[in-house]
């Protein structure tokens, strides 16, 4: 990840630098460099790399090939060749039938073991079935490959990278990397050393205390890679445990039972294998200690489906704190199908899974609202595309945020423009999921087999509603309460609300859609149901007493970098 320009020498690129405004290295060696300037409408590149084959520069939504928008520069005949191709999946990126208006070629050069070129790329794309939007406001994931062939080919495993660029000049609030921190403490969660099943899905859990202090500060996340067979692990905030709770800290052995209840409703971090650290920049962290929580639930999730045995695994997850004041506390809002109770429909492109935050619960939110910077959407295998949508007094304004092509390999907090929360919004949180591949209903639920429809989203300043969402109680009478209502989940409260809500339901204007397909036609003002009440969802069988607990530890991350 790279936020500010690169001081490295870059006299060997034969193009001029001074039209662009900002530039970054892109390989740990030096030898692949980007530059870049923001227009209106267009903004200009430069790719520079030592090589003297193609070069490749290609604008993703997740860091992964899948969707990722690509310009290809090389020589043919003793011409520079530049080409806009688009890769519908791990496989070799097809040319775009576009070739005049996303990417237009400025000028090329290959000499001296060096191949450079400077091109155009449209900000917002006339057509997402084959080309991608650039977030010139904040957070840009790139990708790139390179060659000493100039025949279009798969490269060599080095020849090849990612990077997540700040090409915006907004703040930053948090960074997805390891940054020094000065005036910091370590410390590290391990939960005791198990036994990994030879059943595909296990959940482990095991208590800790945090550091001691009325109020402490959360700076950065280190995670810990342990075991290949780790899913995910979340960390929870313990709020009003027992004494008997308490207990479990001692344990020598993690919890590894079917039955076990989480305790612990409050959401701190997450992890999975391939996932990178995390850093708050100057004046941010997460609040904990006396006046917030002491303890936590580490939650391990082991995903063993070749029944491999003799396997065993010791989580270790690492924080960095300070026991000093911070400017601005951090929080965490989840959004999405709490209790996992939907099902998807086999055999279909695309099957929604959607769900609402409506104003009853973001109405405790403080006057001046919340800043949202940065969102976590998870799925499964299956997910395709992801958004939340923001309904103020009838109308959408500006996405919260949108993801095409999620690819379940590349999973990551993606970075947000500081996005205005304000008291009575409501939100829309939507998964997009195809299961082509099925030949049976799918069911939400815990397993890697089956499919989750989660947002996580973080802010400032820290608030008490900790989950806004809905809850199908089916034929299931809940305090004379039946079938889909508002759920809100709020740590200054003894118990989860749940209420009748004219919001699940109700329509709103729309945004326009624009480049959605390259078919899609322009247009605005209609009224669009929210499709809040997910029909095919299976109704609940939780007692009351159990609801938020068990809906809470149902929230965890399953992300794996797939380079």
């Amino acid at each position: 990840m790279v936020d500010a320009a690169s001081n490295d020498d870059n006299s060997w690129i034969p193009i001029d630098l001074t039209q662009f405004s900002g530039n970054a290295t892109l390989d740990t060696k030096g030898d692949v460099k980007l530059f870049w300037k923001i227009g209106d409408e267009y903004s200009t590149y430069g790719i520079a790399s030592r090589s003297s084959g193609y070069l490749a520069l290609g604008f993703s939504e997740t860091g992964a090939m899948t969707g990722a928008d690509i310009a290809v520069g090389s020589m043919d005949n003793g011409e520079f060749k530049f080409e806009n191709r688009f890769a519908t999946g791990f496989v070799s990126p097809e040319v775009s039938t576009d070739q005049q208006n996303n990417m237009r070629l400025k000028e090329g050069h290959q000499q001296d073991g060096v191949t450079a070129f400077v091109f155009e790329k449209k900000n917002i794309a006339d057509c997402l079935e084959e080309q991608g939007n650039v977030n010139t406001e904040s957070w840009q994931w790139f990708i790139y490959a390179f060659s000493d062939d100039n025949t279009f080919a798969q490269h060599k495993a080095d020849n090849k990278g990612k990077s997540y660029i700040k090409l915006g000049t907004g703040d930053t609030i948090s960074i997805n990397e390891i940054r020094p921190v000065d005036n910091t403490q370590n410390f590290t969660i391990t939960q005791p050393e198990v036994a990994i099943p030879t059943k595909e899905t296990t959940y482990c859990y095991s208590m800790h205390k945090m550091p001691a202090g009325k109020k402490n500060y959360v700076l950065g996340e280190r995670p810990v890679k342990s075991s290949s067979f780790l899913h995910h692990l979340v960390l929870y905030a313990c709020y009003d445990i027992t004494d008997e709770d308490k207990k479990m800290v001692d344990n020598k052995e993690a919890d590894c039972a079917e039955n076990f209840s989480n305790p612990c409703n409050g959401f701190v971090t997450e992890w999975s294998p391939g996932m990178s650290a995390r850093t708050f920049e100057p004046g941010y962290g997460k609040p904990f200690g006396e006046e917030y929580y002491e303890y936590v639930m580490l939650e391990t999730h082991y995903n063993n489906p070749d029944g491999i045995d003799g396997e065993k695994s010791a989580a270790t997850f690492g924080l960095i704190y300070t026991d000093e004041p911070v400017e601005t506390e951090v929080g965490t809002l989840t959004l999405g199908n709490v209790g996992n109770n939907f099902s998807l429909e086999p055999g279909k492109k695309s099957v929604p899974v959607t769900t609402v935050c409506t104003p009853e619960c973001t109405e405790n939110w403080p006057e001046e609202g919340l800043t949202a910077f940065s969102v976590f959407h998870h799925m499964h295998y299956r997910g395709r595309n992801a958004r939340v949508q923001i309904i103020r007094d009838g109308k959408e304004i500006a996405p919260l945020s949108e993801l095409r092509h999620f690819d379940y390999g590349n999973q990551f907090s993606k970075g947000l423009n500081q996005i205005k929360l304000l008291p009575g919004d409501k939100l829309i949180n939507t998964c997009e999921f195809e299961t082509t591949g099925d030949t049976e209903t799918v069911q939400g639920g815990l397993s890697s087999q089956q499919e989750m429809c989660f947002s996580w989203v973080d802010y400032y300043p820290a608030n008490t509603v900790m989950l806004c969402s809905q809850f199908n109680l089916g034929d299931r009478e809940e305090n004379g309460l039946t079938g889909t209502v508002g759920f809100c989940a709020d740590r200054s409260k003894p118990e989860a609300e749940m209420y009748e809500s004219t919001y699940l339901n109700s329509s709103y204007e729309a945004l326009p859609e624009t480049g959605k397909t390259c078919s899609a036609s322009n247009s605005s003002g209609t009224e669009s149901p929210d499709n809040a009440a997910d029909d095919s969802a299976a109704s609940s069988s939780l007692p009351s007493s159990t609801l938020l607990i068990t809906v809470l530890s149902m929230l965890g991350f399953y992300l794996a970098f797939n380079n």
